[in-house]
């Protein structure tokens, strides 16, 4: 249970809190998914084909059991663009192309700190030791729970705007991915649309209907055009950021659009490092 004496203070940023005490009994719910240095990429791209954009969205790399890194969306595209070819998926091992920034973390780390490790890898992932001598992951959907919890009066329309970043469906699978890096996004909208492409769908179509290239040498020369897009929600910049976070947490793919930006998970979670956030449910845990 939480401590009394910390739960009345309610002066302090949320950001300062641990994550013991933000998330409590759902700190450890979701468990991490692995696979192994030894591991080919094929295997792997194929576990994400269900986990990018869920409670999990990257894959734990062990070596013997033991966590030494992770792989995800970023690195099947960058390496994708470098050998664009079946031998790259069935040949390569994972421990050959994981990400070795991995971050740990325990129920006394601070929200604060967590954040400003994300904000430094760019990746909103980390795990956790759980009960069953494993681990779970906090990812930035997981942390969704905690702005569900905030009562605050910060709108949509509070949250910093960024450029959004679109493509055409005339462009090459060369240039989206290429767009995606140089925009440090994950999603790209298609020009005067709300429907939006993502490093999931990319993924998936390699998974599945290319059958991880098999036969092909002009994967990333086609175009945007081979891919089904999905559609994002429409809302309005006066929505309060609890009920955006608990829209965007029953999501399967939680991607929100209003008629001058886009919202991420990413984005929401960024949110929650303000120091104006000094407001919390506590009654959520009791």
């Amino acid at each position: 249970m939480i401590n009394k004496s910390i739960r009345s203070e309610t002066n302090l940023p949320v950001c300062n809190y641990s994550l013991g005490e933000l998330l409590n009994r759902t700190l450890t719910a979701v468990p991490a998914v692995s696979t192994t240095i030894y591991d080919r990429v094929w295997e792997s791209t194929g576990m994400l084909v269900h986990h990018l954009e869920s409670f999990t969205d990257s894959l734990v790399v062990a070596d013997e059991g033991r966590p030494v890194g992770f792989i995800g969306g970023k690195e099947i595209m960058s390496e994708t663009l470098k050998n664009p070819t079946y031998d790259f998926f069935n040949d390569t091992l994972v421990g050959k192309i994981k990400n070795d920034g991995l971050v740990i973390v325990t129920p006394e780390t601070k929200l604060s700190d967590l954040l400003k490790e994300w904000k430094q890898t760019r990746r909103a992932f980390s795990i956790i030791p759980n009960q069953y001598h494993g681990y779970s992951v906090i990812s930035a959907r997981k942390l969704l729970e905690v702005g569900m919890s905030c009562d605050t009066d910060i709108k949509v329309g509070d949250i910093p705007k960024k450029r959004i970043a679109s493509f055409k469906q005339n462009q090459t699978v060369r240039e989206i991915i290429n767009s995606m890096f140089e925009n440090k996004t994950r999603r790209l909208i298609l020009e005067n649309t709300s429907q939006f492409l993502s490093d999931r769908i990319i993924i998936e179509k390699i998974a599945t209907d290319l059958n991880y290239l098999r036969d092909m040498d002009d994967f990333l020369d086609m175009k945007a055009s081979i891919f089904k897009l999905e559609n994002t929600k429409m809302i309005t910049q006066d929505m309060m950021i609890p009920e955006l976070c608990k829209i965007m947490y029953g999501m399967l793919h939680p991607y929100v659009m209003t008629n001058d930006q886009v919202i991420s998970p990413w984005d929401l979670v960024m949110i929650l490092e303000s120091k104006e956030l000094t407001s919390y449910n506590w009654q959520k845990f009791t």
